[in-house]
This record gives C-alpha cells, sequence and structure tokens, in this order.
C-alpha cells in the first residue's frame, strides 16, 4: 500500500512498507458496518450549534468521543437530507445512509480517565464531515475528543437542527483564470476555515468550563488537528498559525497561490504528518507544499490510493453507486487504505499529544536513517 518517497534537504521519516490484515466484513450483504473502532473506549457522539454573532456565522459541530458502555441509540452515519444530497452529487442509491452501521452511540456517557486530547478534524470542499466517521470513531476509542466542523459554503450542505440548510457555494470567481481562482481559495482558507477553527478553539474552551456535560473533561493543553484536501490545507495553516495546536495532519491537502509569498514549502514548525496519493507526490512539489519541524516531518505516499480514499468514500460508493453492482474487490481495497489512515493518524497523534511509543512510525525513522 506504500510506495517510498524521496529524501529532503533535512531528515524526514518515510515509509517504505506496512502491511495492514485485512478486516472481515459483511461486503456481500446490501448494507455493511463500518470499520470496527481499534482502540479501548466505546464512543460516543452529539452535534452542537456554536454561533458565532461578531461574523454573523452558525457552524454545525459534530464530536466523538471516549465513553462508557450504554444503551442509548446507535447514530445514524447522517440525516437523511445530508445524505439525499451527498447522493445526488455522487450518484448512490436513494437513502443509503440507512443502510451504514456507525459505532458511537447518541449522548453516550463521557469515559472516565480524562481529560482527554483534543483532534480538531477539517473536511475537504464539496464534502460533509460525515464521511470521515471511520477516523473519527477510531480516533475517539483511542482516547481522543474529535471535533469536527461542517464549514459552509464549503461543505456540500449544513443541515441545521430547526431545518434550514446552506448549500455548496464557489467563493472563487468562476470564469477566472487558474491562479486568480487559486488566490481566493488561498485566502478564504486563511481568513474563513482557520477563522473558524479559531473560534471552535475559544468555544471549546468555554464549555470545558461551563458547559455541564463536557465541563473538564477536553485536555486543551493538548490539541492536534487533521484535515483532508481543502481541511489538510486548513489543518496546515492552524497549524502553522494557531499556538494552540501542537501537531498537524494533511491528508492530501495542497497549498493555494497567494499563500506565504507562494514559498513552497510552506513552513508549519511543528510536528506534521503529510499522506499523499501517488499522483500527489508526483506533481511539480512532491506532495512536499508543507514542513513541520526539522525531525518531526512524515511524508506517506499510499500506493494505489485515489484523493478519497482517505475517507470513507470509496467504502460507500462500492456499495451504493446507482449505476453498477456493488463491487466487493472495490470494497476490500477500500476497507485497507481507510484503516490504514486510522491507524497512522491515530499514531502520529497519539506520539505527539500523548507521548506513546508509535511502532509504525518508529519503523519510518529506522528505514528512514538507513
Amino acid at each position: 500500500m506504500i510506495s517510498k518517497a524521496a529524501s529532503f534537504a533535512f531528515p524526514i521519516f518515510v515509509l517504505v512498507l506496512l502491511t495492514l490484515p485485512s478486516q472481515a466484513s459483511n461486503a456481500g450483504q446490501a448494507g455493511f458496518n463500518l470499520p470496527q473502532p481499534n482502540g479501548c473506549y466505546p464512543v460516543g457522539t452529539g452535534t452542537v450549534v456554536l454561533r458565532d454573532p461578531h461574523r454573523r456565522r452558525d457552524l454545525l459541530v459534530t464530536m466523538w468521543y471516549p465513553a462508557v458502555e450504554g444503551t442509548s441509540a446507535l447514530a445514524p452515519y447522517m440525516d437523511k437530507k445530508t445524505a439525499h444530497a451527498l447522493a445526488e452529487e455522487w450518484k448512490l442509491q436513494p437513502d443509503f445512509q440507512r443502510l451504514v452501521g456507525t459505532h458511537a452511540r447518541l449522548l453516550a456517557p463521557m469515559a472516565e480517565g480524562g481529560p482527554f486530547p483534543v483532534v480538531l478534524l477539517e473536511h475537504g470542499s464539496g464534502v460533509v464531515p460525515a464521511i470521515y466517521t471511520v477516523l473519527a470513531e477510531g480516533l475517539a476509542s483511542s482516547g481522543f475528543i474529535v471535533v469536527a466542523t461542517n464549514h459552509p459554503p464549503d461543505s456540500l450542505i449544513a443541515v441545521f437542527p430547526d431545518g434550514h440548510e446552506l448549500k455548496f457555494t464557489p467563493y472563487w470567481p468562476a470564469e477566472a483564470d487558474r491562479r486568480t481562482q487559486g488566490v481566493a481559495i488561498g485566502k478564504f482558507a486563511d481568513q474563513v476555515l482557520v477563522a473558524d477553527v479559531r473560534f471552535v478553539l475559544d468555544q471549546l474552551r468555554e464549555m470545558n468550563s461551563h458547559d455541564h456535560f463536557w465541563h473538564g473533561h477536553l485536555d486543551l493543553s493538548k490539541i492536534g488537528i487533521v484535515g483532508h484536501s481543502m481541511g489538510g490545507t486548513t489543518a496546515a495553516l492552524a497549524t502553522q498559525e494557531e499556538p494552540s495546536i501542537l501537531a498537524g495532519a494533511n491528508l492530501d491537502g495542497s497549498t493555494y497561490p497567494g499563500m506565504n509569498g507562494d514559498v513552497r514549502p510552506v513552513p508549519v514548525h511543528k510536528p506534521f504528518l503529510f499522506l499523499a496519493t501517488e499522483d500527489h507526490a508526483s506533481g511539480e512539489d512532491g506532495a512536499r507544499e508543507y514542513v513541520g519541524s526539522e525531525s518531526n516531518t512524515y511524508y506517506v505516499v499510499v500506493a494505489g490510493a485515489d484523493h478519497m480514499s482517505f475517507t470513507d468514500a470509496d467504502l460507500v460508493s462500492s456499495r451504493f453507486t446507482r449505476d453498477s453492482k456493488p463491487d466487493d474487490s472495490a470494497f476490500e481495497r477500500a476497507l485497507l487504505t481507510s484503516t490504514l489512515t486510522r491507524s497512522l493518524v491515530e499514531e502520529f497523534l497519539s506520539k505527539y499529544l500523548k507521548a506513546t511509543v508509535a511502532p509504525d512510525l518508529d519503523l519510518i525513522v529506522r528505514v528512514g536513517r538507513k
């Protein structure tokens, strides 16, 4: 699954081989359960609306967290309106979300043993936070509180509890040249998405101090961030700019013109993990648009992956594409890549937020130094 990346000007850790056992699944059935979380905690989940009156901006924020075993209902994969929008965009079977089983229970009691490190989860353009459920449930079961923000108008859709919806709207000039569009995208990332990250962090501090459910459970001295695609760009910029974020992970996200004076790579100066497809790695910057601290930057090129392989998208599409039969082999490939992504992100964040030993990342160090 992993291909070797080239060396860099200073020590860069490179994973050259990682074999994960194939996980049993019920791919042959009409529906399926998402991969079982691999940590020691059951998982709880809930969604809140955070209102920023200064920017006149409302944000839907879904949180997954370590829980105790409970009897509350399992969370739906996503709400019906969101699923309908995604089915139209991806040409999926109607109501596919009813056939996807999750492992998180709605508002399950918080586990003992906290406070727990916090991981911000940032979605890509034109999708929704729910398609990162495999990653989110895995992190929560491993002892992190995961905070996923829906960022309109960059998300496909945001469906609020009162029923109103905000749908994706391009925030770049449609008829402009590629560079002009890139400058607009870069400004949006820094001025809107990173500003959302800061606002959410401020709200988490308030919740940790005053909210009955969350009080004292969030360890806000240990914050990481992970994002995919545009969310990966957000994660990199927020890691660079926000002092409270200790480490960042970017899943195949790019830089855009205008960022850091168009200097490549953009320095992050903190522990940083970059997962990339082979296509991304073979581009002009070789996927190395961002650089973390000198001894703690990891570039991992995932052979055979496409841009959406770091999400649940290929799992869902392999089972529910409208115009073709379920593809068991595609499902198994997607299962391997999604659980590989989860494993690498968990190890990276555990290493830098919990000071634990990370076997696969330690393998990177040993191989990279040969």
